[in-house]
């Protein structure tokens, strides 16, 4: 490691990030860094924990939470079910479904008063972002004592890794709708989740539409499905459709099929919530490292590479390409290995991603650094490494 703590080297290795720095922030009207662009943003090599190693296969059916799909059921029909449900003995009944105005008379007072009816209800709200934080409330939210909002962090732009589990705006703090469930089903469970005080969490992706217990609501309303299965249960009613090609109401995840270029939305939004509290009820929460030090780590190990292939490009030049692309092959296999075996193992979240963009890019970056550094030796004298002939 002669070449460690060689100027050349510690500036080799910042020209590595200011090009990767360019790259991000400049818009350049070409699809050429695409690929830099998307590992930066969208990608997370910590999603094949999820997805290629199908962790989730090997869970058995959360035995704490079931899941109501309500089909294509009316409002009439919804009541019907939450009225059933009331007696039930359940923890929590969360439902899934937003309900923005009033539509006809009669099917809304019945399930004004079932609502009314059922204490332990959770209403979905919705979140808008303008200028400030809007709420928008459930149409039937002034008949239920809790509520949480709906929306999922990055639903928009592509894959959803994240909740949040609070916002606060107009001097007011809103829960989210798994918050808001757990809050009503388990309040010890809602204080821990509190007390990490995180903006964002993490999804823990334990399950599939699988590995949870999904009824039909029409199954429970005519008394298909022994009422005791639901005593002491955290209930979920939601719109749950198995056709991997029906998109509606359904959501990237890391537990898609696909890890580049996700074409087909994966998980209903119902699903989704469940994961969410299913890994607040369960404690299994991820903890996510730093920027910082995900750059730290980046910087360190970007240097530690350069050092190596500043060797062999200067002193066996011969064996420089088949050097510095072999290390980068397993550099890369490795940090993706470790990535999935911190997440999900250790339940932390390590981004390589910016190692793994800086380590490719220091090749190609090291030929400009070297006639950089070159032409400054001839015009001012400034030593560098590289004014050594190539062995």
């Amino acid at each position: 490691m002669r070449y460690l703590f060689k100027r050349d080297t510690l500036l080799a290795t910042a020209s590595v990030f200011l090009v990767m720095g360019i790259f991000s922030i400049i818009p350049l009207n070409t699809h050429l860094f695409d690929p830099i662009k998307m590992a930066l943003t969208d990608i997370s090599f910590n999603d094949l924990s999820f997805s290629v190693l199908k962790t989730n296969k090997s869970n058995i059916v959360d035995d704490k939470i079931i899941i109501v799909n309500i089909g294509d059921d009316n409002r009439e029909g919804i009541a019907k079910l939450i009225t059933k449900l009331s007696t039930c003995n359940t923890k929590a009944i969360g439902l899934d479904v937003l309900f923005l105005s009033a539509k006809e008379p009669h099917a809304d007072s019945i399930l004004t008063s079932a609502i009314k009816n059922t204490p332990n209800i959770i209403l979905s709200d919705k979140l808008g972002w303008k200028k400030n934080l809007s709420y928008q409330h459930d149409f039937f939210g002034q008949y239920a004592k809790n509520s949480g909002y709906v929306n999922f962090v990055g639903e928009e732009k592509g894959v959803i890794r994240y909740f949040s589990p609070h916002e606060k705006g107009n001097d007011t703090m809103y829960l989210s709708f798994s918050s808001a469930v757990v809050k009503v089903a388990d309040e010890n469970k809602f204080r821990i989740l509190n007390k990490r005080d995180r903006q964002l969490e993490l999804i823990n992706y334990k399950r599939g539409v699988d590995q949870f217990l999904v009824v039909n609501d029409s199954d429970v309303v005519n008394n298909k499905v022994d009422t005791s299965l639901f005593k002491n249960k955290l209930i979920i009613i939601g719109y749950v459709n198995k056709n991997p090609f029906n998109i509606e109401d359904k959501h990237f995840t890391p537990l898609n099929e696909k890890f580049v270029g996700k074409s087909i939305p994966d998980m209903n939004g119902v699903i989704l919530q469940a994961n969410i509290v299913s890994m607040i009820l369960n404690e299994n929460y991820i903890t996510k490292t730093p920027a910082w030090l995900n750059w730290f780590i980046a910087f360190i190990l970007t240097w530690l590479f350069i050092a190596i292939v500043i060797r062999y490009y200067i002193e066996r030049h011969i064996w420089f390409h088949l050097v510095a692309k072999s290390i980068q092959l397993l550099l890369t296999v490795i940090f993706i290995y470790l990535g999935i075996v911190f997440t999900r193992y250790l339940h932390v979240s390590i981004n390589f991603n910016a190692t793994l963009v800086a380590i490719i890019l220091s090749v190609d970056v090291l030929y400009f650094f070297e006639g950089f550094a070159n032409w400054l030796h001839k015009k001012w004298g400034i030593k560098t490494v590289f004014t050594k002939s190539h062995a």
